[in-house]
């Protein structure tokens, strides 16, 4: 399960947020909330 992350000063300056995708070894797919996803809610 991965949860929304928290704004973190990094190097290159404030991370608010992060790319959810997937790989199966050949293609790289970037999912994305439906709809109705509020701020804040679990990904699972």
């Amino acid at each position: 399960m991965v949860v929304n992350l928290a704004p973190k000063k990094m190097k290159f300056g404030i991370s608010q947020g992060m790319i959810l995708a997937a790989a199966n070894g050949e293609s790289l797919y970037i999912l994305s909330p439906d709809s109705g996803a509020q701020a804040g809610m679990k990904i699972s």
